[in-house]
């Protein structure tokens, strides 16, 4: 029997739900053989996320490599095309996903497979089903904190075993690598540090030993390396969110391993959300926001995705972004807002680039936030409520070291007044693009109005 186990973005061997399961099945003289689809599609336009994920995946098959494991890449846009280069299989594996467009391209898998072949679809991502939790009414929830009580009465799935060893009595080595492939990984421009499943575990366990305990009160500094920053492995499926869990919980009990856990439990939460309520790529969860007519400047928004607004903490956050691929939660909390509220520009387009640019690009947790900051969403800020740069700074960042990390034109202001230079402190630096008053009182009226 042919069992074929199909990775996406699950770069790793141990805490695998699929490859439990498939060791759980086979028998012997069964054959598994890895595979990969290789969607040229989704490759264009080639941006930071796409150069992180193929070099993560250039690590995990040189890992595969090494112990004697072989992943088979096919290359073709459909899933048509892709069930015919699979050829003869009698049972598929894979660890699901629940939101679109990617579920959708897994049901047209299994269409395309037919009722001969047994299809494996295994929860694996995330710590709960979509349909894990409901309320009284049986529906979905819609607010965070009823969802967070019920996700507090359920234990957390414990890690799954998978015995490498026996994988490599059924799984052949096929260390073919086609030229479409190899464009791709020649693409990748980045020295990326700690990819792999080897490093991602060492970063895991240095954060519960080393900050978990202070996460409380240091998550919101982008100075300081007070966040877990294993978002990218999540992302990228490097690390399991079992494993992640399962480690934290036994660290001792505090304030910061609290809320670290209630922070992985926002990322269901919108993964939820996503999942039973498909179109919020394109369209607010409150439909009343629907109607809310939104700028249409251009020269604004290349100034917001270049850092280049005048106001030193977006900016720099900004600049953090498109130099490293990732910015600190705090800060994407601060730009969406300044982009949404300030600019008045349209959430979507700052989601978008976001997508482009953030190696932990998961879309459910960036729509649910951008959705958040703009008051459009579940679950969201008040309109009311719109955050100002320059407070933020004072508090998050108040000696300006993170400002003066990538706002290199203030390098020479001091004191206070690098939050919002004067006027003769400004001298390389931009002025800024909108008065924060006037910005505000705009937004207010426009948002009321509706």
């Amino acid at each position: 029997m042919k069992r074929v186990c199909w990775f996406r973005s699950d770069f790793r061997l141990t805490d695998n739900h699929m490859l439990h399961r498939v060791l759980t099945d086979v028998e012997d003289g069964d054959e598994i053989e890895f595979v990969f689809w290789l969607n040229p599609k989704y490759c264009e336009p080639f941006d930071t996320r796409h150069d992180y994920f193929f070099s993560t995946m250039r690590v995990f098959m040189d890992d595969l490599n090494s112990k004697k494991l072989g992943l088979r890449v096919i290359v073709t846009e459909t899933s048509e095309q892709f069930v015919e280069e699979l050829g003869e299989v009698d049972a598929l594996y894979f660890n699901a996903e629940y939101v679109e467009p990617f579920k959708q391209r897994d049901d047209a898998v299994i269409k395309s497979l037919g009722e001969q072949v047994k299809v494996v679809r295994l929860l694996d991502r995330h710590l709960f089903h979509p349909d894990a939790f409901s309320t009284k009414d049986g529906n979905p929830y819609k607010v965070y904190t009823p969802f967070k009580k019920a996700a507090y009465s359920e234990s957390p799935p414990k890690p799954y075993h998978v015995d490498v060893d026996q994988l490599k009595r059924f799984v052949g080595l096929s260390s073919d690598i086609p030229k479409e492939l190899k464009e791709q990984f020649e693409r990748c421009e980045r020295d990326w540090k700690a990819l792999g499943e080897t490093e991602a575990k060492k970063r895991l366990t240095r954060f519960v030993n080393e900050r978990l305990t202070n996460y409380a009160d240091d998550r919101d500094i982008p100075s300081i390396a007070g966040t877990s920053r294993l978002s990218p492995y999540l992302r990228t499926g490097v690390l399991s969110i079992r494993t992640v869990v399962e480690q934290v919980l036994a660290a001792p009990k505090s304030k910061g391993r609290d809320m670290y856990f209630d922070e992985l439990l926002w990322r269901e939460f919108y993964y939820m959300v996503m999942a039973k309520f498909p179109g919020l790529k394109e369209e607010p969860f409150n439909e009343k926001y629907k109607r809310l007519v939104w700028e249409d400047d251009e020269a604004h928004f290349e100034r917001w995705c270049k850092g280049e607004t005048g106001y030193p903490l977006v900016d720099a956050a900004m600049r953090q972004l498109n130099e490293t691929g990732w910015m600190h939660n705090r800060l994407r909390m601060v730009v969406a807002s300044f982009l949404t509220k300030h600019l008045l520009l349209d959430w979507r387009k700052g989601e978008r680039f976001f997508e482009q640019k953030l190696i932990d690009y998961e879309a459910a947790s960036n729509i649910g936030g951008w959705q958040w900051a703009a008051s459009v969403g579940t679950d969201a800020v008040p309109y009311f409520r719109i955050f100002n740069p320059v407070t933020q700074s004072e508090r998050f960042d108040p000696e300006g070291t993170f400002i003066r990390r990538y706002v290199h034109e203030l390098s020479h202001v001091t004191g206070k007044d690098i939050h919002f230079p004067k006027k003769e402190d400004r001298q390389d630096y931009i002025d800024p693009i909108v008065d924060h008053k006037e910005a505000r009182e705009r937004a207010l009226s426009r948002f009321k109005d509706l």
